[in-house]
């Protein structure tokens, strides 16, 4: 009896279970989703192409930083910190930070991934061109851009 008893008990904690992600893998899903995105914005060599047009003054001075200094690298590697867990009714939430360099520098930025919508991120990078650009219409396509991360943020409680 006792040994019936024993894997009923068994049996109904795999099946409670059975439905939720374990975290390790919703961390995983985040990590992959992360790189995806910072890949499909990066683009190989133009930080080159940009260097050389400035040092043949065809650019102004400076301007190469917009290109080169604003996206991930991802094959210099990133670096995953203070990632946490949300579970919400209907899908899970992980918000955490990412580190890494640009062509010519160290980047972070914070991201948030959802896996409601076809695994969904969203990254807020410590580097932006439109924060380096110095005109209205950018300022307000950052502000756009802040506002719709802070939106996010509320899957992170």
């Amino acid at each position: 009896m006792k040994y019936l008893t024993g894997l009923l008990f068994l049996s109904v904690m795999v099946i409670a279970g059975c439905g939720d992600t374990p975290d390790s893998q919703l961390i995983n899903d985040a990590h992959e989703s992360v790189k995806k995105e910072l890949a499909k914005k990066y683009k190989p060599g133009e930080c080159q192409k940009w260097q050389f047009m400035e040092s043949s003054g065809v650019i102004k001075a400076g301007a190469s930083k917009l290109v080169c200094d604003s996206e991930f690298n991802i094959d210099k590697g990133l670096r995953f910190s203070e990632e946490k867990v949300y579970r919400h009714d209907g899908f899970n939430a992980v918000c955490g930070k990412v580190s890494g360099y640009t062509d010519v520098g160290k980047i972070s930025g914070e991201y948030i991934f959802t896996d409601k919508q076809a695994d969904n991120v969203i990254i807020k990078a410590s580097k932006s061109e439109l924060a380096m650009v110095n005109n209205e219409t950018s300022r307000k396509l950052q502000k756009l851009y802040d506002d719709l991360f802070n939106l996010e943020m509320k899957n992170c409680k």
